[in-house]
């Protein structure tokens, strides 16, 4: 049985070949000219989703070890049947409390992957592979970087905050990397477009 991460791998790989697909039909429909399938860019596309899947996907894990969502209070039973060192003295039946969403850490983790280091390194991560997978010079790379970073992370703005808060509040650290691809979809026809720029 694959590993969860290889999971996450290939389903991340999944929805960014659609979303490669999606936007080559975008930019031939923009373009107005006929569409045809640029299995150079599609490859390249995927393999950016291949290798940086795993990291994603371990940054994910550590950042949930990290910064845990949910607190997990043990859970009091009832008080008045409790002794005097806290021990229960009668019914061992007890309440199980649900989990409580930690605000602090669902920020940190936010702030620390979307606002900051996640983006950062991920946007530049996409260039550099990119312009490797491309074979173009150091010198392009480097230029690709500097002027087409910033406005990836703005734009990324408009959408990941929003995505990270879901995935942080409400989907289990295992299907993090799944639900981020799927939004990506979006990001993913967005990015195709960017790499067929740089």
């Amino acid at each position: 049985m694959p590993s969860q991460m290889a999971k996450a791998t290939l389903a991340a790989a999944g929805l960014s070949s659609a979303s490669n697909i999606l936007a080559q039909f975008l930019e031939a429909y923009r373009d107005s000219s006929p569409f045809v399938f640029d299995i150079a860019n599609f490859l390249r596309f995927v393999a950016v989703t291949f290798i940086t899947a795993p990291p994603n996907y371990m940054w994910q894990q550590w950042l949930e070890r990290s910064f845990p969502a949910y607190e997990r209070k043990a859970s009091a039973g009832d008080v008045e049947k409790q002794g005097v060192d806290g021990e229960d003295a009668g019914n061992s039946e007890r309440v199980e409390q649900q989990p409580k969403l930690n605000l602090r850490n669902t920020f940190a983790k936010w702030f620390i992957d979307c606002i900051t280091l996640g983006a950062i390194f991920n946007t530049v991560a996409f260039f550099i592979l990119m312009g490797i997978l491309k074979a173009q010079p150091l010198a392009q790379i480097q230029q690709n970087i500097r002027t087409e970073t910033i406005p990836v992370i703005v734009a990324g703005y408009k959408i990941w905050p929003f995505a990270s808060i879901i995935s942080f509040s409400c989907v289990p650290v295992e299907r993090r990397i799944v639900f981020l691809n799927f939004v990506g979809l979006l990001w993913g026809i967005y990015m195709s477009l960017v790499a067929s720029r740089v």
